[in-house]
C-alpha cells in the first residue's frame, strides 16, 4: 500500500507544479518578446527554488557569491570577452589601479604562511621610514592575522594596510634571523605604526640612449590617470635639451584609460582628430581632437615600439601616429582590441560593471579589431611600417629586463642579474639604426601609406 499512497500524494502535485511552470513559461515568453530576452519572474522563479529546494542552506557568503556569479555569467555571454562584473574587492583595487595611486604604507606583497610577504619597499614610503624592509613578513595588521597571505587571488587583507591619507595602521612585523644569528634564533617581531601616504609606482621609464645619449627613450608599462603628468615630466627635459629623436615603446602595454594616451598623442600631434568613438548610446560616441599648445616640435623624430601585447590604448597612439605619417612604427602586429569599456559603479553596493560600449577608429577610420567569439571580423591589429620579429630568448630576456626595472622601483634587487642594465634588445637596436640612417624616418614623413590601409 505504501507505493501507492506515495504516487496519490505526488501526483497532484506533479500536476501542480506542471501547471505552474507552464503559467511561469508562457508568461515568461510574453515578457522575453517585450524585454529583449530578460525576464525577472524567471530570474525570482529560479532564486526561490534554491532558497526553498537546494540540498544545503546556503550561508551569506554563498548567496553573495552566487548572485554575483549570475551577474558576471550575464555580462560574459556577451559577444566579447570584455565585459564582466566586478566584486568590491576586485573593484576597490580597480580604482586604484586606475588613478594610478593609492594611500597606503608602501609594501610590495607576496604570499607568505606566516603573512603579508614583503618583496619589495617603496623608496621614502612610511614602510621605508618605518624599518620595514625587504624579507620581512607582516604578521597582523591592527591585531588582525595575516596568516595564510595569498596573493594568487584578489586578497582583502591587502586593503587592510590602505586607507585614507594621513590615517595610521599598526602593523606587527616579523623580521628573520641574519646569516651571523645562532641556529634555532627566533625572529624579531614588533609593532611598527606606520602613517599612510599617497604611494604612486611610476608606468614612466626614462632613459637616454643611442650615441652620447642623443636619443630620448620612454617605455610605458600602461596608461593610468598619473600617466599624463609623469610622461610630460620625462619627455619635457629631453626636448628641451635638444634630442633630435624620441622612441615611444608601448610593447606589453595592454592599455588603461582613453584621457592618458589621447594626452600622449596630443603632444605630438597639432591639430586635427586623435581617436573616434562609436556606440549605439550617445554618450559613447565622440571625438578627441588635437591642440595646438603643447605639441612637441616636428623637428623631433617619433619611433613607436609595438607588439601583439599593444592593445587599445596602446593602439590609439599607435593609430594616431601611423595615420599621421608623424612616426615610424616598428616591431609586429599589434593585438587589435579597438573596443573600449565604460566601468561603472553600481550604486550603494562597492561593486561595478565592464561593459563594452563603442568601438573606436584612427583619425583615418581604420579599425582592426581582432575575431570576436562568432568569428566575424576582419584583419586584427595594426601592422607596423617596419616589423621586427622578437625571437623567443630576446623575447624572454626583455621581460625579464622590465621585471628588472620593476624590482628598483620597489628597492629590490633585481630577479634577474644575468641581465645588464640598459641593455638594448634587437628591435630597440633596430629602431636606433633607423634614426641613425634617417631615411626611412623621412620616407614615413613624406606620407608613404599605412601597410593595412
Amino acid at each position: 500500500m505504501k507505493p501507492s499512497i506515495l504516487l496519490a500524494v505526488l501526483a497532484p502535485v506533479s500536476v501542480l507544479a506542471l501547471a505552474a511552470s507552464l503559467h511561469v513559461a508562457r508568461t515568461a515568453e510574453a515578457r522575453i518578446a517585450a524585454r529583449g530576452y530578460w525576464d525577472e519572474g524567471i530570474v525570482e522563479f529560479v532564486r526561490t527554488r534554491v532558497a526553498a529546494s537546494y540540498v544545503d542552506e546556503l550561508s551569506e557568503a554563498q548567496l553573495r557569491d552566487a548572485f554575483y556569479a549570475a551577474l558576471d555569467g550575464y555580462l560574459r555571454s556577451l559577444p566579447d570577452e570584455y565585459n564582466h562584473f566586478i566584486a568590491p574587492v576586485e573593484y576597490k583595487a580597480w580604482s586604484e589601479d586606475t588613478a594610478g595611486r593609492y594611500a597606503g604604507v608602501g609594501v610590495k606583497v607576496q604570499s607568505n604562511a606566516l603573512g603579508i610577504g614583503v618583496a619589495g619597499v617603496f623608496p621614502g614610503g612610511p614602510a621605508s621610514s618605518g624599518g620595514i624592509r625587504i624579507g620581512d613578513v607582516i604578521t597582523h595588521v591592527d591585531g588582525r592575522s595575516m596568516a595564510g597571505f595569498d596573493t594568487t587571488a584578489p586578497n582583502p587583507n591587502v586593503q587592510l594596510l590602505k586607507g585614507r591619507e594621513g590615517s595610521q595602521v599598526t602593523a606587527t612585523v616579523s623580521t628573520p634571523p641574519g646569516k651571523d644569528a645562532p641556529a634555532g634564533a627566533a625572529p624579531a617581531v614588533r609593532n611598527v605604526v606606520l602613517t599612510r601616504q599617497l604611494i604612486q609606482p611610476p608606468t614612466v621609464f626614462p632613459r637616454r640612449i643611442g650615441a652620447g645619449g642623443a636619443v630620448g627613450y620612454l617605455r610605458v608599462s600602461e596608461f593610468v590617470e598619473t600617466t599624463i603628468a609623469e610622461f610630460d615630466r620625462a619627455l619635457d627635459p629631453m626636448v628641451a635639451d635638444g634630442v633630435k629623436t624620441v622612441i615611444v615603446d608601448l610593447r606589453g602595454n595592454g592599455g588603461g584609460v582613453l584621457p592618458a594616451t589621447v594626452h600622449m598623442a596630443d603632444r605630438f600631434i597639432a591639430k586635427g582628430e586623435i581617436v573616434r568613438l562609436q556606440g549605439r548610446d550617445t554618450t559613447s560616441r565622440r571625438v578627441h581632437a588635437a591642440q595646438e599648445p603643447g605639441t612637441v616640435p616636428d623637428t623631433v623624430g617619433l619611433v613607436v615600439l609595438v607588439d601583439g601585447k599593444s592593445a587599445s590604448a596602446s593602439e590609439v597612439f599607435a593609430g594616431c601616429i601611423q595615420d599621421y605619417r608623424r612616426g615610424v612604427l616598428l616591431g609586429t602586429r599589434t593585438y587589435g582590441k579597438f573596443l573600449v569599456q565604460n566601468i561603472t559603479e553600481i550604486p550603494g553596493s562597492g561593486a561595478g560593471v565592464k561593459i563594452t560600449t563603442a568601438r573606436y577608429q584612427t583619425p583615418n577610420g581604420r579599425s582592426y579589431q581582432r575575431a570576436a567569439r562568432d568569428g566575424q571580423a576582419g584583419p586584427s591589429g595594426l601592422i607596423p611600417d617596419v616589423v621586427v620579429e622578437l625571437a623567443q630568448a630576446d623575447a624572454d630576456k626583455l621581460q625579464h629586463a622590465w621585471r628588472n626595472e620593476d624590482d628598483a622601483m620597489w628597492g629590490a634587487p633585481p630577479r634577474h642579474p644575468d641581465v645588464p642594465e640598459g641593455w638594448i634588445d634587437p628591435q630597440l637596436q633596430r629602431a636606433l639604426d633607423l634614426i641613425a640612417g634617417n631615411l626611412l624616418l623621412q620616407e614615413i614623413r613624406g606620407g608613404s601609406p599605412p601597410k593595412n590601409g
